[in-house]
Formats: structure tokens, sequence, C-alpha cells
């Protein structure tokens, strides 16, 4: 069987895909760069349609496209507003909405990773946060509708990383190699893992 990860061309969803990979499925990787499988704007159906087509018998869809910007209240212009909520949001959506009935109906798992700041407010984050919580609310309640089909819906919530995510990265900040392993590991569990939240102990 094959899967969809989208943003895996670079940090978490590269090592995700390369993860994956090296445990024997067929990746189709979704993102802007022409590195990608597919390459596209992950929050259009047109890209996601594309990536389904590409993956053919998918049973695993891992959405990790996102994007950051970062500033305080009343800095975000429309441009920085939509750019986020399509990076984080929309791109989850789009490919649950048409891969979660299949999946239902014929058994797959969809991973959508959140951040810690799906979890609590932070300061310089509103938009950011507003679309993770926005991601995790969509997320909550597809688990919700799943309950009684094949279809299972992990979230994984991990706070920094040294990615390019983060230009500024900090030396707290985790390996994405390890936070991969964690939910791959989750992936091919047989025991339910329905939240994750990934930090540095």
């Amino acid at each position: 069987m094959s899967a969809i990860v989208t943003g895996g061309t670079s940090g978490l969803g590269l090592e995700i895909a390369s993860l994956l990979r090296a445990r024997g499925r067929r990746v189709i990787t979704v993102s802007r760069r022409e590195t990608a499988d597919v390459a596209g704007d992950a929050s259009k159906r047109e890209t996601a349609l594309r990536a389904i087509e590409a993956a053919g018998d998918a049973d695993l869809l891992v959405n990790c496209a996102g994007v950051g910007i970062y500033g305080p209240a009343g800095s975000y212009d429309d441009a920085a507003i939509a750019t986020m909520i399509a990076s984080n949001l929309l791109a989850t959506i789009v490919f649950c909405e048409l891969l979660a009935p299949r999946f239902k109906e014929e058994g797959g798992t969809i991973v959508n990773v959140l951040s810690t700041a799906a979890l609590t407010g932070k300061p310089n984050e509103t938009v950011y946060c507003a679309a993770k919580w926005g991601a995790r609310g969509y997320t909550e309640a597809l688990r919700a509708e799943a309950k009684g089909t094949k279809l299972r819906v992990i979230s994984a919530a991990p706070g920094g990383m040294r990615t390019p995510f983060w230009p500024d990265a900090r030396e707290s900040f985790m390996d994405p190699k390890e936070v991969a392993a964690v939910i791959v590991d989750a992936i091919d569990r047989r025991v339910n893992v329905a939240e994750l939240v990934i930090t540095r102990t």
C-alpha cells in the first residue's frame, strides 16, 4: 500500500516520508517544491486529486504541510493571514475530505500533524494558533465521526524542531528524525493511538 505525505520535501514531513519508505511503503510527497512527487499547493483540491491519483492504493495520509509567520496581533496583512490559514488548515481539510470517505469503507489512517500551538495560546503566534486550533477541531470531529468505521485518525502535536520551519531554531528544539520515529511508530502499532503530544523531556 502507499502513503501520501503533504509537506513531504522538507523538515518533519521529509523525515516521515523517508522513514515510511525505509519501512517498505511507497510514498507520494506533496509540496510546492519541484522535488515533490506532486508539486503544487496542498490547499487546492486539484493538487490533492493529482496526489491521490498518483498514490493509487493509498491507505495512509499524513498531513504535514504548514507554514509559520510570526508577530504580534495587528502585524498580519491579508496575504499573511490567507497563507497561514491555507497551509495550516485548508490543506488538512481538503485532503481529509477527499480520502476520509474511502478510508471509512476500505480502511486507512489519517495523521494530522498539528503543533503544541494547537493546545495553548502563544504570544506572537495568534494566527498560527488560530489555524492549528482549527485543524485540531477538525481532527477531533473527524475522529468522532470515524467511530465504528475502518478509518483511524491520529493527531500529532510536536513542539519546536530543528528544521527550516524555524530559521532561528533553539538548541533545545527536537531532532525531527526522533519526532518522525514517534509518529511512524504510532502508525505501525496495532493498538489505537489517537493523540500524540511530542515535546522534549
